[in-house]
């Protein structure tokens, strides 16, 4: 069968989306598998997935995942599943490497250690999710959704979190040097011991946000509000708190003096500009 009419055959005689995707995978024709990637519509799970060429995901494991929502240890890397219907799905050990998760809903999803290194997590919704042990180096997650996830000790250089839902979340020990959470909501989050050095968090909310022992050397946090967060023993040397409003902080034996400050509300209220 020719590829354009086995493409036309699995989105018209559609029974189940199960026997879809087996059907479509076990009678693919040579011309078929050698185009450089074939996209099947599964309209039941509003999934499209690249098939077909070598560097993709294994297209074995593409199947389980569809198929059972659990897909551990197994290659999907540079998978294009954006905009798929996974949540709880058990991807642990995952690699995930490149895959393209935009607008994917993976609530309550097991992504521990997985690999998502320049994953596209763009608007992923990614609530109570464990992320815990992942590397997400250079990932871009811009606008995802990860209110309560769990991602203790991920290593994340220079990830991408701007404008991110991440509320209650907890990110302990994790590396977020040269991250990006400018406009992020962390509000009641966890960052306690993590390493945000050269960070920007300008315009965050980090209302009752958990700093203790954590790494903000030259950090950009102009304009973010840390209200009643706990800053305690922070390095915050060459940290730039223009126009940040720390009133009601916990700052017990973080040093202020090396920070700067310029419209800055300091945690007892009073305007600091001495750096302006």
């Amino acid at each position: 069968m020719p590829p354009e009419e086995m493409l036309t055959h699995c989105r018209s005689n559609q029974p189940t989306w199960t026997q879809i995707l087996m059907h479509c995978h076990q009678n693919l024709s040579p011309s078929a598998r050698h185009l450089p990637k074939l996209l099947l519509g599964l309209g039941g799970w509003g999934l499209t997935l690249a098939v077909g060429i070598a560097q993709a995901a294994d297209t074995a494991h593409l199947r389980q995942l569809l198929i059972s929502r659990s897909c551990i240890a197994c290659d999907l890397s540079q998978a294009i599943l954006a905009g798929a219907q996974l949540d709880d799905a058990d991807l642990t050990r995952a690699n995930l490497t490149e895959a393209n998760l935009s607008r994917a809903r993976l609530s309550r999803a097991q992504l521990t250690h997985s690999q998502l290194g320049q994953a596209n997590l763009r608007q992923t919704t990614l609530n109570d999710a464990d992320l815990s042990g992942a590397t997400l180096t250079n990932a871009n997650a811009d606008q995802a959704a990860l209110s309560r996830a769990t991602a203790l000790q991920v290593t994340a250089v220079a990830i991408t979190l701007t404008q991110a839902e991440a509320r209650g979340s907890r990110w302990q020990g994790s590396d977020l040097q040269g991250s990006r959470l400018d406009g992020a909501n962390f509000s009641e989050a966890n960052l306690a011991q993590t390493n945000l050095t050269g960070a920007t968090l300008t315009d965050g909310r980090f209302y009752r946000t958990n700093f203790i022992g954590t790494n903000l050397s030259e950090a950009n946090l102009s304009g973010a509000n840390l209200r009643e967060a706990l800053i305690r023993e922070v390095d915050l040397r060459d940290a730039d708190l223009t126009n940040a409003d720390l009133r009601g902080a916990n700052l017990v034996r973080t040093d202020l003096s090396v920070a700067r400050f310029c419209n800055t509300r300091m945690a007892d209220g009073e305007l600091n500009n001495d750096n302006c």
